[in-house]
């Protein structure tokens, strides 16, 4: 059995000081055995932001694992966001954007999802070039049979139950083929703020890339802000607890309730 912990959208340099210090107090005492964090560490991805995400990070005693999020690239510094986008992520973060764990039970692909230009002018919607997923399924072959792949990014695969023509990663049908594949049980992502979660349907993947993906379910799930002030809807802070055990995932959402994390009531759309 592996114990997870998924945050996302930490935004630090606009956060909640007691929801972080309530976060770190958390997962300290839960223990987790890997933290994931699917991006946005940052608000703006100026310096002093990072110092505060990589302060957070420093208090945690879980290993931890992650991705960037579009606001983890310079939004003003036009220079900068084009030619060195992830210098200050690579500073004060991980120098690795797409950086693999795995042990004798999980194996975990991160993906950079963030593009810091597009042909659409809107660089804040996520990407997956071609050679990225022939790369994340060739990570994904390597790690040993027995072990349950997890991927992660930062823009969502599938999208949001109240609006199914929402925009996913740009690829995502055809990532998703891949990952089923390769028996990927679980996607991890966050970006808009509000948890929600399902099985990968048919309609989600492209169903000629998918040949070898008859039978195998993949749950994709999506994480609340961690301890950004920039909510969504009525959804408080929240992450997800994670337990991956006899090849299956089971999520519970944890949201802050003013003054400490406590489970979320189930609902319709379930977990």
């Amino acid at each position: 059995m592996k114990r997870i912990a998924h945050i996302s959208d930490l935004h630090f340099g606009c956060t909640n000081p007691e929801v972080v210090d309530g976060l770190v107090a958390e997962l300290n005492a839960d223990r987790p055995d890997l933290i994931i964090a699917s991006g946005d560490f940052t608000m703006r991805s100026r310096r002093a932001e990072y110092v505060q995400a990589r302060a957070f990070l420093d208090r945690l005693v879980s290993p931890w694992i992650g991705v960037p999020g579009n606001h983890d690239i310079a939004y003003f510094a036009l220079p900068t966001r084009f030619f060195r986008p992830f210098r200050r992520y690579r500073r004060f973060i991980d120098a690795r954007t797409e950086p693999t764990f795995v042990d004798d039970e999980i194996g975990v692909v991160c993906l950079n999802t963030v593009r810091s230009w597009a042909w659409d002018a809107d660089w804040s919607q996520g990407r997956l070039s071609h050679d990225q997923i022939a790369r994340a399924e060739a990570r994904l072959a390597a790690f040993p049979d027995n072990v349950f792949r997890i991927v992660v990014g930062h823009h969502p695969f599938i999208a949001p139950p109240w609006n199914a023509k929402a925009r996913r990663v740009g690829r995502a049908d055809t990532a998703l083929a891949a990952f089923q594949r390769q028996r990927v049980g679980l996607t991890l992502a966050g970006h808009l703020h509000r948890h929600y979660s399902r099985f990968v349907e048919g309609s989600d993947v492209r169903t000629d890339a998918c040949d070898a993906a008859s039978g195998h379910r993949l749950l994709a799930v999506q994480a609340g802000s961690a301890t950004s002030t920039r909510l969504r809807g009525m959804e408080p802070n929240a992450y997800n607890r994670i337990v991956v055990e006899n090849g299956a995932a089971t999520v519970t959402v944890r949201l802050w309730n003013g003054t400490a994390w406590e489970d979320a009531a189930l609902t319709p759309e379930g977990l």
